[in-house]
């Protein structure tokens, strides 16, 4: 069977599975304050075995544009992007659910300079340390497929078992001098397997999964691709300020391996649930160039370049899902840290260290159907480090950021619903620091360029504000339709960015998302 029939029975299967409701039910779908519900049963099915959840059948199509000014310096200038999806949970039967999803983006990029990889710096302040790049701005097209299920079964002897897998795959090419292509794939899966005994769970798991990026860069102008033109000749970055030149630009690999392993523990009553986990994961990426002949493809003597990162992450979830009010409570801490090494020349020379410590809370009221108000509070507090010995960058940053949101149905009659959210958040540096001594002025553009201007980005304060309008109308007991747009908006509210730069684009970015989608 192909791929493409699989893929097509599979949407088959999520639009059109046999719903199995159950009564004194969470309906995931009911309102954006129970996102991060559902974000934890995909994490971890089994911790939600025994809570009566909704069968529901979410399919959507949505568009979404970025005009990015107020940015760090590898993302584009403005985004464009069209996806479908479609998700769902199915009770088959009352110790037996099954979830599963598949999504397809397609979307263009303006203005991306200095990256040639498949990673953005829009939500990391630093890509992964090896990839090529040219200084001009080109424009890029992009599609992924995503397709991603599981389930999670509790047998009568109080034995639990539940397992998930994913695939993915995508293109990525750029339009002009230099252009990039990159072929992805990524796939993997993991078992999760406990016991359940009255009102206590106790699950492990462990996963594995295999990505392979098959990259190349071509030009229609093969002079362009020399020194004395600095624009558009392509370099390699191995770490954060060390820049080299690597022949294997024409053709090389990505292939990364990814490992897991954790355990949990959950309470669970007629009203209440806490349950705290925790994860370990090691992601091993080896880089790939070409032969003397110019093929390139995995194996040992051909590896160049390693990058290992580990990370160390602990949840803790309380939710209480009350008669007229539900309440949620999180702590999180995650530990990463990231180093790279040359086979070449048997040496490592970038290290990378980062805490996140997170807190999530909120409460929602509810009459009947309807949102009387949900509120929540949130904070992250990360600690970065950013360290190249040979490309001499020692780059140092603890921030805060605060939010809150709010929402309401300001509508809320049998067949129609209208709600209103809005939201903000506030960035502030509390720590930062930047240190860089070139060796050679074939490094300045690079740290003069990126460098000193994402630094700029992560020292200045930011305020960040949302606003958020769904429409939903019920077409039967069953199924509701639903319309939505949301308006965000990114400024700058200090001027900590003089520290390194005067030309700087304060200019406030601006995000649109808007859709339909049925529910079901």
């Amino acid at each position: 069977m192909t791929s493409k029939k699989v893929l097509f029975y599979f949407i088959l299967l999520v639009s059109c599975a046999v719903q199995a409701q159950l009564t004194d039910s969470l309906s995931v779908p009911q309102n954006v304050f129970y996102n991060d519900i559902r974000q934890q049963f995909w994490k971890n099915p089994l911790f939600y075995t025994t809570q009566h959840l909704n069968d529901f059948t979410l399919t959507q199509i949505e568009f979404s544009q970025k005009n990015l000014n107020l940015k760090r310096v590898q993302t584009a200038d403005k985004t464009t992007q069209y996806r479908f999806s479609t998700q769902g949970i199915y009770n088959v039967k009352p110790r037996l659910r099954l979830f599963g999803g598949f999504t397809f983006d397609k979307s263009s990029e303006k203005g991306l300079g200095y990256n040639f990889s498949s990673q953005r710096t829009e939500n990391q302040n630093v890509l992964s340390p090896n990839y090529f790049f040219a200084p001009r701005k080109g424009n890029w097209d992009n599609q992924e497929y995503n397709l991603d299920g599981g389930f999670a079964y509790q047998f009568d002897n109080h034995i639990l078992l539940g397992g998930k897998a994913f695939y993915k795959n995508g293109k990525n090419y750029r339009t002009n001098d230099p252009r990039p292509e990159i072929e992805l794939s990524n796939y993997g899966g993991e078992i999760q397997t406990g016991y359940h005994f009255r009102n206590h769970s106790l699950i492990v798991f462990a996963g594995m999964s295999k990505k392979t990026e098959t990259d190349n860069i071509t030009y229609v102008n093969d002079a362009a691709n020399a020194p004395a033109y600095p624009e558009t000749f392509t370099r390699f970055s191995s770490g954060y300020g060390r820049i080299i030149f690597n022949s294997s630009y024409n053709r090389y690999i990505f292939n990364t391996i990814d490992k897991n392993f954790g355990f949990g523990y959950q309470y669970q009553n007629n009203r209440n649930s806490w349950n705290a986990s925790y994860r370990y994961n090691k992601s091993l990426e080896s880089f790939y160039g070409k032969n003397a002949r110019g093929y390139v493809y995995i194996d040992d003597e051909l590896k160049q370049f390693m990058y290992r990162l580990v990370s160390h992450t602990t949840d803790l979830n309380y939710f209480y899902d009350g008669v007229e009010k539900d309440y949620k409570l999180r702590f999180g801490y995650e530990k990463q840290k990231g180093d790279n090494f040359s086979v070449v020349e048997n040496g490592q020379n970038y290290r990378m260290n980062l805490d996140i410590f997170s807190f999530n809370s909120g409460v929602i009221k509810k009459d009947k159907n309807r949102v009387v108000y949900s509120f929540e509070f949130g904070a992250n507090y990360m600690r970065h480090k950013y360290v190249d010995l040979l490309g001499s960058t020692d780059k140092r940053l603890n921030t805060l950021e605060l939010s809150a949101a709010f929402n309401k149905d300001l509508l809320s009659k049998e067949k129609n619903t209208l709600n209103l959210a809005l939201g903000v958040q506030h960035y502030q540096a509390l720590g930062e620091s930047l240190l860089f001594i070139p060796i050679s002025t074939s490094n300045l553009s690079f740290a003069n360029n990126v460098i000193q201007p994402d630094q700029a980005y992560d020292a200045t304060s930011k305020l960040r504000s949302n606003i958020m309008l769904q429409y939903q109308y019920s077409l039967s007991k069953t199924k509701k339709l639903r319309i939505f747009a949301n308006y965000n908006t990114l400024v700058a509210i200090g001027d900590q960015y003089k520290t390194y730069t005067t030309d700087y684009n304060t200019t406030a970015s601006t995000y649109f998302n808007g859709g339909i989608s049925i529910i079901y």
